[in-house]
């Protein structure tokens, strides 16, 4: 029988090595967490951050729960390393909750396609169309989590800002954070700093401080940009 408590000299040996997914931010088999206004376009940056990873050999899964910009399906026509998912009721006297739709749906994804990356978006919206505990986004949140830690995927959440508190209790259920404050982020005229990307604004007297904003350097806005143009240039 063998032994479940290892030294560390065995947890390392056993550990292996993780790739990272994006840049340096998303490791494997972690979750990863994007947050920004509405006014924000999270989702074609989570789908230029799916087409990188197909365009290396690796199968994604993408839940949306709505229907996908006309601009951003013409980007993944022909992809067959991604799959696009949108949770469904299956009849109009379903009374199942959405977000234990979603969930259900996601675990027999994991059983059914070889898709080991699971994107999510978005958590907010789930959560505006469920019920009970449910209808918190922290709370889905951490069952998207517990299934990430249950089946060893890769886990991509996208989510809405909302108060300091619910963007807090996101991010600590996260193993990294990728915040878009402004849409000009991923732009060619963003001239922030990498300094900048990185810094936060500093709490007033007697106020928690804010929650860490681990922007997007330019390093990594560059890799997207010609991540995006070699994909353009294959098609």
């Amino acid at each position: 029988m063998e032994m479940k408590f290892k030294t560390a000299a065995d947890y390392v040996i056993n550990a292996g090595t993780t790739d990272f997914l994006f840049a340096n931010i998303w490791e494997e088999n972690t979750t990863a967490l994007i947050h920004s206004p509405r006014e924000t376009d999270k989702s074609a940056t989570a789908v230029d951050i799916a087409l990188s990873l197909t365009a290396s050999g690796r199968t994604v899964f993408y839940v949306t729960t709505q229907r996908l910009s006309s601009a951003l399906r013409s980007r993944i026509a022909g992809n067959t390393g991604l799959y696009v998912h949108t949770p469904r009721y299956l009849n109009p006297e379903d009374k199942t909750d959405f977000a234990d739709i979603v969930i259900a749906d996601i675990e027999e994804a994991i059983a059914a396609t070889p898709a080991r990356i699971f994107i999510i978006d978005s958590v907010s919206r789930i959560a505006a169309l469920s019920f009970g505990r449910n209808a918190s986004a922290a709370y889905v949140m951490k069952r998207l989590v517990a299934l990430q830690v249950r089946y060893g995927i890769s886990l991509l959440v996208l989510a809405h800002d909302s108060t300091r508190a619910a963007d807090r209790a996101l991010a600590n259920l996260a193993d990294s954070v990728i915040p878009l404050s402004d849409p000009s982020d991923l732009s060619d005229s963003s001239d922030q700093s990498d300094q900048s990307d990185q810094s936060s604004p500093s709490a007033s007297p007697g106020q928690p401080e804010p929650l860490p904003r681990r922007q997007l350097s330019r390093r990594d806005r560059r890799l997207l940009r010609r991540q995006a143009k070699k994909l353009k240039n294959k098609r």
